[in-house]
């Protein structure tokens, strides 16, 4: 009865299940991205195809990209948009995993993925205070950059 356990475990993990790997393909990361819930109440696709026509255009969806590291046992799928007349940036991150499915935001507590994770509504503010912080002058920017860890309010 003692060796049947470790063959038995071993059985298990050699097979079918054992054998299929924790990173998704990329088409399947995609997917999993943008049918993932929110706390909205909705999909990451439909809050970004909502924004694209709330905005009347300033937001613009430029498309998926999804990285891989040989290291870690899932996928990055980086989000690309262009807002306003700025080059196309790729800030929404979500890390993906199959086996079993599982898709978080990279950093669930700052950044535009957060807001998008909160709701169209939240994510259409976030944008607007986006556009709003690329409006003002490089130097200002800055400080505000360096003063932003000591900023008692949460404007999100």
């Amino acid at each position: 009865m003692r060796f049947a356990v470790p063959a038995l475990l071993a059985a298990l993990v050699s097979g079918p299940a054992g054998a299929q790997s924790f990173v998704p393909t990329e088409r399947a990361a995609i997917d999993l991205v943008r049918d993932r819930r929110t706390a909205g109440f909705t999909t990451v696709a439909r809050t970004l195809a909502y924004a694209e026509r709330a905005t009347g255009g300033a937001f613009r969806l430029g498309g998926y990209r999804v990285d891989y590291r040989p290291d870690v046992p899932f996928a990055r799928v980086r989000i690309c948009y262009r807002l306003g007349l700025d080059p196309p940036t790729c800030g929404l991150a979500y890390r993906v995993a199959v086996n079993p499915a599982h898709v978080e935001p990279a950093d669930r507590y700052n950044g535009l993925t957060r807001d998008l994770e909160h709701g169209p509504q939240a994510f259409l503010r976030a944008l607007a205070r986006e556009a709003d912080l690329l409006r003002q002058p490089n130097f200002l920017r800055k400080v505000e950059a360096a003063l932003e860890p000591f900023n008692p309010y949460d404007w999100r």
